[in-house]
Parts: C-alpha cells; structure tokens; sequence
C-alpha cells in the first residue's frame, strides 16, 4: 500500500500527542481524551476509505458516467471511561496541646526581709538659720564698768529720710548682708583678723533679740578698745547691722 501523506501528518500528530500524556503525570483531561480519539478516527477513515484498484476502464465504459458512492457511515465515538471519583481527605481534628501541670510549690515559711543598714552620719551639719528668730534665752547679767564712751556707741540716731530708712532694713542673716568692703573693714578695725569676725558673726546671729546680742556687743567694744576716735564711727555702722538683724 503506497503511503498517504495525511495519513503520515495523522500518525505524527498521535505519536506526539501520545508521547504528551505520557510525560504528565496526572491523567489525561477530557479535551486531551476527545483530541486523541478524533485523530484516531481520522486516521481510521483514511484507511477506510481506500478501495483495491481498479482496472482500466473499456473504452464503451470511458464515456459512462462516473458512480458516486455513496459514503461509509463513521462509527459513533465511543464514550469517555468515567472519571474515576477523586477520594476526599478530610483533616485531622486540631489536637489540643498537653501542658504539664507545675509542681506543687511546697509552704515553706518566708524568712522576713533583713534589717535595714544605718550609716554613722559624720558630716559636719550648720545650724540654719531662719527668718524667726530663735526663743529668746536667759538675759545675762549687764556688763559692770561700762564706760560713757561704750555706752555712747549704742545709742540711735535719728534717721529719717531714704538713707535712714534703707538703713532700717531688716536683715536675716549677718554673713549675707556683708559685703566685701565691709567685711575687710570690720576685720581690720573691729577685730584681730577675718577669723575674729566670723566667730561674732555666727554667735551673734543665733542670739534671738538685739538685748541678747547687746552684752556680746559691749565685751566686744571693750576688748577690742572700739571707743578710740578713730574706730567709733566703724563701730556704730556694725552695731546698727546687729540691731537690723532683730528689727
């Protein structure tokens, strides 16, 4: 039987459509199914349709018309192989997690907290001082032998006018209302030195009232001789300084 050039077409396309399916793993899809069986029943005609040849025709027979037969009927397709039911999986309940139970805590008795540690306090700690002046203490006996030139240095001026009653402010700390001038001239005309004034003036901020401060005052004078000419007007300016201290 000589070759048929579709029939080769034919047989090429379902060798290659064969050698397809036989790589895929899953099982061919219905389209792949009906592609497969149309070539076959392509291929089937082809060869169906071929008839034994004939001989040639007498030349009476040459002028008669050709027969048309009639065409073979073409088998009904055959159906598709039921898919096979797919099995459905259904997932295993979520299992709840065990957790282990804590071991029973024992009732031990709780030892009680450490007592707390206290430090020796070593710093040396002032004595502050207030606004309020303190309680007044127990007024000493008046000094004896008070000269009239002492006695002179306490007495109050009149001072009216800005000045005297700047003057009259009161102060609330004897140390804060020095000033540098003040400071080196009160330790070099009233006293022995800055050592000497600062003794004073922390004795004689704590005194309560100006009575109290008075007596410290006169021994003051007198010790350090403050009725000379030439300190009499530095021992007022201090004096006046004490007694806008209690004012």
């Amino acid at each position: 039987m000589p070759p048929i050039p579709k029939a080769d077409r034919l047989l090429r396309r379902i060798t290659t459509l064969h050698e397809q399916l036989q790589q895929d793993d899953d099982s061919p899809s219905r389209l792949e199914r009906d592609l497969m069986l149309g070539y076959l029943r392509e291929f089937y005609t082809v060869y169906a349709g071929l008839d034994e040849p004939k001989e040639k025709p007498k030349p009476e027979e040459e002028t008669a018309p050709e027969r048309i037969s009639a065409p073979s009927p073409q088998p009904a397709p055959a159906p598709p192989p039921p898919a096979a039911p797919q099995p459905v999986i259904t997932p295993p309940p979520p299992s709840s997690p065990n957790f282990d139970a804590p071991p029973p805590v024992p009732n031990a008795p709780v030892p009680p907290p450490p007592a707390p540690t206290f430090t020796a306090h070593t710093a040396r700690v002032e004595p502050m001082i207030s606004d309020r002046p303190a309680p007044n203490p127990p007024q000493p006996a008046p000094a004896s032998n008070l000269s009239p030139e002492v006695e002179a240095l306490f007495e109050e001026k009149d001072q009216s006018g800005i000045a005297g009653r700047m003057m009259r402010q009161r102060v609330t700390d004897l140390n804060r209302a020095l000033s540098i001038n003040n400071r080196v001239l009160f330790a070099n005309k009233l006293f022995d030195g800055n050592e000497g004034l600062n003794e004073a003036l922390k004795t004689l901020n704590l005194r309560g009232s100006f009575a109290n401060a008075k007596p410290l005052l006169i021994d003051l004078a007198q010790q350090h001789d403050w009725a000379r000419e030439d300190r009499q007007e530095t021992a007022r300016e201090f004096i006046d300084l004490v007694r806008r201290r209690y004012a």
